[in-house]
């Protein structure tokens, strides 16, 4: 399978004690995978999604998306979606005219008002497309941010914790629809610490803590080697500060 991810001896410091947040990461995503990114509070993981969009420079290591590197943003950007933690949202828009925005930023080609009002069904926002941003809940919000990183038809996507705050019936929508994305071609990067939402969705996982990866590979395999009955009995015994394996 063709590679879209790759990341080689990645490393990130902060502050003057030159603390690692990120210390020599190496991680390969195929295209079509759905991969979960894990780790505790902490451990390194917004900072790699960070690194990975461009959003901050490594210390040393590369990425690479698709074969292009870093100083290829702008191509980059062009198949990639992105919800990051933190949100930034012009609340004065309403959600119709915040993705018709993105849209023309994205020089989208075609029908722009069906591409937006489609994503707004997709996320169940449609009855809200009028209404301003700043009276939306927090889960509106989130449903929002995927909307927009859809609005360019990613090939990859990249999420971070997409599920926080919504309701059971929202996180059970948006995962319905990611599932749909991947079976279409999508690659999802996703990150969360809901991890039963991880072990329904993803065909691979990779867990860091501390900055290191400490295991990847599929669920079951992950589940064998720790002779574990669950992903979150996995993450546990491979994260806990009291773990000498």
């Amino acid at each position: 399978m063709k590679e879209i991810i790759s990341i080689k001896n990645l490393n990130k410091s902060y502050g003057v004690d030159s603390v690692k947040a990120v210390n020599n990461l190496n991680l390969s995503i195929n295209e079509g995978e759905f991969f979960g990114f894990l780790g505790p509070n902490g451990a390194g993981k917004t900072t790699t999604i960070r690194m990975i969009t461009g959003i901050i420079e490594s210390d040393d290591g590369s990425v690479e998306i698709s074969g292009l590197k870093h100083s290829e943003k702008s191509e980059i950007h062009k198949f990639i979606g992105v919800v990051p933690e933190s949100r930034g949202f012009y609340d004065w828009m309403t959600g119709e005219e915040y993705l018709s925005f993105f849209a023309n930023l994205y020089w989208i080609s075609g029908n722009i008002e069906e591409r937006v009002l489609g994503l707004l069904k997709e996320t169940d926002l449609f009855k809200n497309k009028n209404k301003r941003i700043g009276a939306y809940s927090r889960g509106m919000k989130q449903r929002l941010g995927l909307a927009r990183a859809l609005i360019n038809n990613p090939k990859l996507l990249i999420l971070d914790e997409p599920t926080l705050g919504l309701d059971p019936q929202g996180q059970e929508n948006i995962k319905n629809l990611l599932k749909d994305l991947n079976s279409k071609g999508v690659t999802i990067f996703y990150s969360s610490h809901i991890l039963s939402e991880v072990e329904d969705l993803c065909t691979k996982v990779a867990i860091i803590n501390q900055g290191e990866l400490v295991a990847q590979g599929t669920v079951r395999e992950l589940k064998d080697h720790t002779k574990a009955k669950s992903l979150t009995d996995v993450f546990l015994k491979l994260t806990s500060s009291n773990n000498n394996d």
